[in-house]
């Protein structure tokens, strides 16, 4: 086998340990030098550098855009939060479990919401929300 078998399955390793698209434009350009082993190993080298950068510019803004999806759905600040459930206190942060458009979320507030009360998206902060009156 080539040792460009070898480097591509090294990176496609490497794509499926990380979150989005990093190493597989080199896996690409691995797979493709593959069919240049009748060159030497410099020319090969030279093939996959070049084949990895041309994949990575003309297929790179394309991936992300299908990838990364329609954002508008992370963007809940100034949202309105009417069902709040789960009381939960944690160091200086009251926890909640609130619905908002039908799923679960987490949230934190430094003030006190009864069941039922309406709270407003402050911001967000890693995966919770943060609420205010």
């Amino acid at each position: 086998m080539s040792i460009w078998f070898y480097v591509g399955i090294i990176f496609l390793a490497i794509e499926l340990l990380t979150f989005g698209v990093v190493s597989i434009w080199f896996a690409l350009g691995a797979f493709l030098t593959i069919f240049f082993k009748n060159l030497s190993l410099e020319y090969q080298f030279y093939i996959f550098v070049v084949c990895s950068l041309i994949s990575l510019v003309l297929f790179r803004q394309i991936s992300l855009k299908y990838l990364k999806g329609n954002s508008k759905e992370l963007n809940r600040i100034d949202e309105k939060i009417v069902k709040i459930e789960n009381i939960d206190i944690r160091g200086n942060f009251i926890i909640y479990t609130v619905y908002l458009d039908g799923k679960l979320w987490e949230a934190i507030s430094d003030e006190r919401f009864n069941l039922g009360d309406k709270a407003k998206v402050k911001s967000i902060t890693g995966n919770k929300l943060v609420l205010i009156k």
